[in-house]
């Protein structure tokens, strides 16, 4: 890894000195001959333009791209108080004069700059525009999705869209290829500095996968316009019952017809979850404590290479590759009772040891059709994911004095292939969108158990497993978007796939079979009205499908001990989503949005005791309907104080679709305040404190109990925002706790896990190289990726 990080490095400098011979360098003074600091230069042709800030000492040099005449502005305070022609044959030194006494009554060379909406409404999404929000400015890009309105961004739920869930993430339009450890770490190397707005997409259009009842959120990138290179590094240090670490090296480098950008990554963190589960009946009870000791640390690399054929095209690829791995020693006690009776009392000690390499690889074309905006872009992408997982646990029951060795090794191969072609054609009367997609998944298993019997292992055919899953999706989708005057605007679009999927896995009676096939539309519509700029009226719908990922339809019982096993279901269907919102919002503050949600074929994990036997099985269990409320307001005070806050309230119905369950109705209540507070002159050092409570709600069949979380933090901007630093103290109270039951018929599933998620986090982040040079902002949709886990 550090070799390649040599070569790319050189690369780009050998790089950057030939193709940067010509530059523009000086000193920019008032009349006065005093300095100005932090003043805005570009040099500008046709439609290039290249920006430079003075240093403190009123010093800038420009990078522009070939021997050319140029225009010479200076900007200060977003004004212009310079403009000049000149020419440009290799280095050349310009110092300029600022006339500080120009008034503002002066109509030429002020340019009249207007200030973006902190939040904005569109027909099918809500615009944060981070570029003006103090609360996440010198953060990250996963701090600022925590300071981005309807977003939830936790420990325990990872990414969430209030009243949503498995929430997608894009770049600029297009998915995010990384999950789970490896999004967070992406997410974390981003500066929220490059960030020029987030959308939050409640109900995705036609153009996006239907897979999944969530939202979408899709953060922009500020365009870059500049050249030469950048970089920046990030270190952050945790500590909750461990130590852990974050850490992570981004390099951009632009020329006039190349872009590219490499993003190293590395963790390493601890944790000590604790929780019990039970399950009671009138009969027979099982309680079980765990104590564990998890590490998870990776390593990963992505870089991305973006080629401009001519002004109209351009090409590119990605490559993404994560090494992840995770090691967990838990300590387990489960007592069986008949009545008062205790039948066994075992002791597990279990060790996992997970390594999960991941290479993901898109390659893609774009075409400009005409100056208008009409386009056509090609992807094709590539996923190859290989877990290997070794679980080696030893069982002893006190009572019997049996005891019982055994080793679990699970050896996956994940393989998914995909192609997309998209149509975008603008026109007066309106928008047309189409295109069309095809993926290929192909899933192999081979799970071994064995049992230690006469000083060697045994392998164990019925516990052991093969499970060869092959499944391609057929896409097709048009939409049509238009503006009816200044106040109306509409969108409408029809998705179609079609799904056929085969599997099998041998069992004691020859093969056991998956095969399936079917079709589906997924419609969805937007109307938007605004009646003048302080006013926006809104309706949305929009179906979904979540399909169950190669897990949950494997049919191989994962043990934890002889005597507990999960297990998937090969008959297991998709389940579908039906979603509806009716927002207003008032001057782009504050928002207030009813929705209904209803969830056709849910499906669960569940829970059921036979013979002794503590099984936990995947099936199509609910159907639900959940209708809520949300409230939600964002405004700055005096200049140094912005504020959020937002409340959720919705009821839950769900109706069981198994003997097992019993119907469930509850009322939930979500409510937030967050607070970023300048507490100098120079908005360089805020404080934060945020706060979140939710009282009980219904996830599927499942029942949670309340939660909450108190976060107090301070960051602070150093050296012209080089240098950044934060210090944040999650969950103070300990209170973010997954805490609740599943009631079934004659039974119960009691549950309380705490995650080890207080922890105090000091992290650093340095820039270095022109600062304007951002990333490539190009990412792929890969949205299969999520279900090979």
């Amino acid at each position: 890894m550090t070799t390649k990080l040599c070569i790319t490095t050189l690369f780009f400098l050998g790089i950057h000195m030939v193709l940067n011979a010509q530059s523009i360098s000086g000193k920019i003074t008032n009349n006065n001959g005093h300095a100005i600091p932090y003043a805005e230069v570009s040099a500008e042709y046709e439609k290039e333009k290249f920006y430079a800030i003075t240093n403190a000492n009123g010093n800038y040099t420009l990078k522009v791209s070939r021997n050319n005449d140029y225009t010479l502005n200076v900007f200060n305070n977003g004004t212009k108080v310079y403009t000049n022609k000149l020419t440009v044959k290799g280095d050349i030194n310009r110092d300029v004069v600022v006339n500080d006494e120009v008034k503002e009554k002066e109509i030429q060379g002020v340019v009249l700059t207007s200030r973006k909406k902190l939040i904005e409404q569109k027909v099918d999404r809500m615009v944060f525009n981070v570029e003006n929000s103090i609360a996440s400015q010198g953060m990250s890009g996963a701090d600022a999705l925590k300071n981005t309105p309807l977003i939830r961004m936790d420990d325990q739920q990872g990414i969430s869209i209030v009243g949503k869930s498995n929430v997608n993430v894009m770049i600029n339009g297009k998915m995010l290829n990384l999950s789970g450890n490896e999004l967070t770490n992406y997410l974390q190397s981003l500066r929220s500095d490059d960030i020029s707005k987030i959308e939050v997409i409640t109900t995705p259009p036609a153009k996006y996968e239907a897979q999944g009842n969530s939202g979408l959120i899709n953060i922009i990138l500020k365009k870059n316009t500049n050249l030469g290179w950048s970089g920046s590094l990030n270190t952050s240090y945790q500590r909750n019952t461990k130590d852990g670490f974050r850490n992570g090296i981004n390099l951009n480098y632009r020329s006039n017809k190349l872009n590219s950008s490499l993003k190293l990554r590395h963790y390493d963190n601890g944790y000590s979850p604790i929780g019990t589960r039970d399950l009671i009946s009138d009969v027979n009870k099982i309680y079980t404590e765990e104590k564990r000791e998890d590490r998870s640390y990776g390593l990963g690399l992505n870089y991305s290479l973006d080629y401009e054929i001519n002004k109209n095209s351009n090409i590119g690829v990605i490559y993404d590759y994560g090494n992840s791995k995770y090691k967990m020693d838990s300590r387990n006690k489960s007592s069986y009772f008949t009545g008062i009776v205790s039948d066994s009392i075992l002791y597990t000690h279990a060790k996992h040891n997970w390594n999960t390499p991941t290479h993901t690889l898109s390659a893609y074309y774009d075409l400009k059709l005409d100056t208008l905006g009409k386009k056509i872009s090609i992807v094709a992408n590539l996923l190859n994911n290989r877990p290997n997982k070794i679980n080696n646990f030893i069982t002893s029951n006190i009572i019997s004095l049996n005891e019982s060795i055994v080793r679990n090794e699970s050896l996956l191969k994940y393989n998914v292939y995909s192609g997309q072609a998209d149509l975008s054609l603008p026109y007066n009367w309106g928008t047309l969108e189409t295109g069309a997609k095809y993926t290929f998944l192909k899933n192999k298993s081979d799970v071994g158990y064995y049992e230690y019997l006469v000083g060697q292992y045994f392998i164990n055919p019925a516990n052991s497993n093969l499970f060869d899953y092959e499944e391609q999706n057929y896409a097709l989708y048009a939409s049509f978007e238009k503006k009816f005057g200044e106040k109306w605007s509409a969108k409408a679009g029809l998705r179609y796939e079609y799904t056929t999927l085969d599997g099998t896995s041998p069992n004691e009676n020859g093969l056991n079979s998956i095969k399936n096939n079917y079709g589906k539309f997924f419609p969805s519509l937007y109307l938007s009205y605004d009646p003048n700029d302080n006013h926006s009226f809104s309706i949305n719908y929009s179906k979904r499908i979540t399909r169950p990922d190669f897990q949950s339809l494997n049919p191989f019982r994962w043990y934890t001990n002889p005597y507990i096993y999960y297990t998937g279901n090969s008959t297991l269907q998709p389940s579908f989503n039906d979603n509806v919102e009716l927002s207003y919002t008032f001057k782009n503050k504050f928002t207030i949005s009813v929705y209904n949600q209803y969830t056709q074929s849910g499906y669960s994990s569940i829970a059921r005791l036979s013979n002794g036997i503590y099984s936990n099985t995947m099936e199509n269990s609910y159907d639900q309907n959940k209708v809520g409320v949300n409230v939600s307001y964002y405004d700055t005070f005096f200049k140094i104080w912005e504020f959020s806050t937002s409340i959720n309230a919705s009821n839950g119905n769900t109706q069981p679709l198994i003997p097992e369950l019993q119907k469930i109705s509850v009322n939930s209540f979500l409510y937030s305040f967050y607070n970023t507070i300048a507490i100098n002159e120079s908005k360089t050092v805020f404080v934060m404190l945020n706060f979140w409570h939710s009282l009980p709600f219904t996830y599927g069949s499942t029942y949670i109990k309340e939660q909450l979380e108190f976060s107090p933090g301070i960051k602070a901007s150093l050296f012209n925002k080089q240098l950044q630093l934060n210090a944040v103290l999650s969950d103070a109270f300990k209170t973010v706790k997954n805490d609740g039951y599943t009631e079934y018929s004659g039974y119960r599933e009691n549950f309380d896990q705490y995650n080890d998620y207080r922890r105090f986090t000091f992290s650093l982040t340095y820039t270095f190289g022109n600062s304007k040079v951002k990333g490539i902002s190009k990412s792929i949709r890969f949205d299969e990726k999520s279900r090979a886990n």
